[in-house]
């Protein structure tokens, strides 16, 4: 963590700086009984004179506690701006393999959850580990055993009164906080939709969705800031409630003195009463606790955020073949063997086969999403060359973003837009015009959404088109429209699909993969 420290240096000074004047301040607020003591006699002039001083004091106090406040607010928003932002970004960089060791899911609570669970139980209670220490050595003074009845009851019906205090601000923070919650029920949904396009995006892509995460981010803690500026608000006004006690008791004792009610040791004792040692001492040990019971938490972080992809190979700038020669693929309860196979562009590809002979797979091998056990795939002829930029996947589930029918087809502005009536042209303009039509695109049918991947496809102008299943849901009026126009694509194709046999005759080539194991 020490890395995300150091973006907020800054804060950390400040911290410490204000903790230190809290500190001198609230030292300053304890010594004003025993001048009281030593100087009553002085006259009623110089008690209100120290009357006034002690109430200037207490309200530098409460300003030094919520500048104090904004800076833990601003010190959070930064650490976990950074680890998120840190986080999204090696996620969505992982290879294949490596970013399915945890499913979406998992990536969304990492993001949400863990990331929160730091910042709160090691950030804040690693500066308020700080802050007790400095507070143990500021406020080193004994602690008084007996009050005065008078001034002991004084408390405790102010104590009571304070429990009140928080219904003051309790609306406006119930407000802000649904505010917050909502934006992060927002933003979780569009992270799901963003990490689940992993296996979509080329560089452009995941550089775009980069961008667009840090924005939504950017928005979502902005919501948690407008909460945490009333919630800083709050606590200075429920704290200083409880400390407005010690105004009240020193006056009333001001008040006594005057009168000859009580005497100067008694007035001694009361005002050198005191919590502010026994608090920093429990406030040290628990939030020691807390600190070291997120160290698994930040490990499994780090190890993601630190963790290498695999060595980047050579890329190119036309996929001319593609071939797989001896291939075997095992699985706990399978083996798959693939026959020989050469693709060539911009030749279209028909592949077929029986549930569970390993379609899906093949094509995730030809992507290197998986790794053969046995065997080797060969782009123009060399097994060294990634193909990630000039391939388009397109998996059995259609990816859509929570955004506009323009946001969806051109992954943000990644891709082009000037051929997309043409893109569109080859399905039927009723089935196109209404999916434009739907502000929601995740309302829309399966075969709609199917629609839109395949579009999309079509926009990446990738000059290799991997598609899995991209008809499965589609209606056969769609299909049918689909073909008509099938010929002007001229691209290399790879499809798997079970329900296109009345098509077989436009491909160049029907690829039937078989059970072999």
């Amino acid at each position: 963590m020490n890395r995300y420290l150091k973006t907020i240096k800054l804060y950390i000074f400040l911290s410490i700086v204000f903790s230190l004047i809290e500190a001198v301040v609230t030292s300053a607020l304890l010594l004003f009984p025993g001048w009281l003591v030593d100087n009553y006699a002085n006259g009623i002039s110089y008690i209100l004179n120290l009357v006034f001083l002690y109430i200037i004091t207490f309200m530098l106090y409460l300003v030094t506690v919520y500048v104090f406040n904004r800076i833990t607010d601003y010190r959070r928003i930064k650490f976990e701006k950074a680890i998120k932002k840190d986080f999204f970004n090696a996620a969505i960089e992982r290879d294949f393999q490596k970013y399915h060791e945890y499913d979406i899911q998992e990536y969304i609570s990492m993001q949400a959850n863990d990331i929160n669970e730091i910042c709160q139980n090691y950030l804040s209670p690693l500066f308020s580990i700080f802050r007790s220490i400095i507070l143990i050595a500021t406020f080193g003074i004994a602690l008084v055993i007996f009050v005065h009845y008078y001034i002991a009851c004084l408390i405790i019906v102010f104590s009571i009164a304070v429990v009140f205090i928080p219904n003051i601000t309790a609306k406006t923070l119930a407000k802000r906080n649904k505010a917050y919650l909502d934006e992060v029920g927002k933003y979780s949904s569009d992270v799901s939709k963003m990490l689940n396009a992993h296996d979509i995006l080329d560089t452009d892509g995941k550089s775009t969705l980069k961008k667009i995460h840090s924005k939504r981010l950017d928005f979502v803690l902005a919501k948690n800031m407008d909460f945490r500026r009333v919630n800083s608000f709050a606590m200075v006004l429920n704290g200083g409630s409880v400390e407005f006690i010690s105004v009240i008791v020193f006056c009333f004792i001001a008040l006594l003195l005057i009168n000859g009610k009580i005497t100067v040791g008694m007035a001694t004792i009361a005002f050198t009463y005191s919590t502010k040692f026994i608090e920093p001492m429990y406030e040290l040990n628990v939030c020691l606790g807390k600190v070291f019971s997120v160290k698994k938490a930040q490990d499994k972080l780090l190890k993601i955020i630190d963790g290498k992809n695999n060595e980047k190979k050579e890329s190119v700038d036309h996929v001319k073949t593609i071939s797989i020669t001896g291939a075997k693929k095992e699985y706990p309860q399978v083996l798959l063997k693939y026959s020989d196979r050469r693709f060539q562009s911009p030749f279209k590809y028909l592949i077929t086969g029986e549930n569970g002979a390993g379609k899906s797979v093949f094509l995730k091998l030809l992507m290197k999403f998986e790794e053969l056990d046995d065997g080797e795939i060969m782009v123009n002829e060399s097994t060294d060359i990634d193909m990630t930029n000039n391939v388009c996947y397109v998996p059995q589930n259609a990816v859509i973003f929570n955004a506009s029918y323009e946001d969806n087809v051109t992954i943000y502005g990644t891709y082009k837009k000037e051929k997309l009536p043409f893109y569109e042209s080859f399905f039927p303009s009723e089935v196109v015009t209404h999916i434009k039509s739907n502000a929601d695109l995740s309302n829309l049918s399966g075969g709609e959404k199917q629609v839109v991947s395949f579009i999309r496809a079509l926009c990446s102008e990738k000059e290799v088109l991997m598609m899995d299943e991209p008809f499965s849901a589609m209606n056969k009026v769609t299909i049918d429209y689909f073909f008509k126009n099938f010929k002007q694509i001229r691209r290399m194709m790879l499809i798997v699909s079970h329900n296109t046999n009345d098509y077989k005759h436009l491909f160049d080539e029907v690829v039937n993969i078989e059970r072999r194991n």
